[in-house]
């Protein structure tokens, strides 16, 4: 699932990117242009400067919140920090126009909370924000028409963000379901692909010692007993292929082949996890592996390769005329 996420994102619109913070830049500058324009517009400058440092506080909070969803903590700094803007300079100005700007700049921040995955709190937000400015409306010359009026100018950014954002997440799920259906059937696709190699690999080899015998076999040419013991080898071969897959070594095929031959019983095991064998490794346990083979003349040579987080990487034992055990570390 985590695959499949990152894929949404890389298809999606990056709103966390590097464009959507030229954006919100872009537009800070743009707030902070309007401010210093209509200073005039104040009775005093230090709420305005006030806040256009809460903006741009708000600004970094977003821009340094990557996640797919906007964290609710700055999701909360961001709806605060527009209520706190408008009393410190709705307050303070001499008349209307661009000196609200403010107003304007809080909804610019809900609506990417709104978009960011957070809409209804973005609309919570706007809630307060509208309550706010309708309250100073009523509460001084500006007068509660002009306050309504202008919480209905900023009203269709906030609907925008909320279809674009409703867009957006099924635009996102579509996606992701697309995603995960391309990715069922890539694995489906590599799994049919190995098991093709691997019965190829298995018929070439099984090809490459029983194919000979398998013709004599269907002709009708009286078996020796030196044909018996080359189909006692092949079985035996065989079995090495399916319970000591990572043993078949072209040194241990032809060691373990040549001690059979001689009367040797040969029993190979693999009980490691394929995945993981270090290569180097398996050379080493070969390269023993065939001079305990080529050294023994009659008994039973037993070799194991040991399961994943033991110390000891594979195990030789030599149980004939002579007794050895070989214990291969990592």
């Amino acid at each position: 699932m985590n695959a499949v996420r990152r894929t949404r994102r890389l298809e999606m619109v990056q709103l966390t990117g590097t464009g959507a913070r030229i954006v919100i830049w872009a537009y800070f500058v743009t707030m902070v242009g309007l401010a210093i324009w209509t200073i005039n517009g104040v009775r005093s400058p230090w709420p305005t400067l006030a806040a256009v440092a809460i903006l741009a506080a708000v600004g970094i909070a977003v821009s340094r919140d990557t996640g797919d969803r906007l964290s609710l903590p700055v999701t909360i700094f961001t709806i605060v920090a527009g209520p706190v803007m408008a009393l410190l300079v709705s307050s303070n100005l001499l008349y209307g126009g661009y000196t609200q700007w403010y107003f304007g700049a809080a909804t610019v921040a809900l609506f990417y909370v709104g978009i960011r995955g957070r809409v209804l709190l973005s609309w919570v937000g706007y809630a307060l924000l509208s309550a706010t400015i309708l309250a100073w409306g009523t509460t001084t010359d500006i007068g509660i028409a002009n306050a309504v009026l202008l919480v209905a100018r900023q009203l269709p950014i906030m609907i925008i963000g909320t279809l674009f954002a409703t867009g957006l997440r099924r635009t996102g799920d579509d996606i992701e379901r697309v995603t995960a259906a391309a990715s069922s059937g890539a694995i489906a696709e590599a799994g049919a692909e190995a098991a093709r190699r691997e019965r190829d690999q298995r018929l070439t080899d099984l090809g490459g010692f029983a194919t000979s015998l398998l013709e004599k076999l269907a002709s009708d040419a009286p078996l020796t007993p030196e044909d018996r013991i080359d189909f006692a080898v092949a079985e035996a071969e065989v079995r090495d292929s399916v319970r000591a897959r990572s043993l078949r070594l072209p040194t241990v095929i032809v060691a373990a082949r040549e001690a059979r031959r001689r009367g040797v019983e040969v029993v190979l095991l693999d009980d490691s996890d394929p995945e993981s064998n270090d290569p180097e490794q398996l050379e080493r346990v070969g390269t023993e592996l065939a001079t305990a083979l080529d050294a023994a003349v009659d008994g039973r040579v037993t070799a194991r390769l040991l399961p994943p987080g033991r110390e000891a990487v594979a195990t030789i034992v030599v149980d004939g005329s002579r007794y050895e055990r070989l214990e291969i570390t990592r």
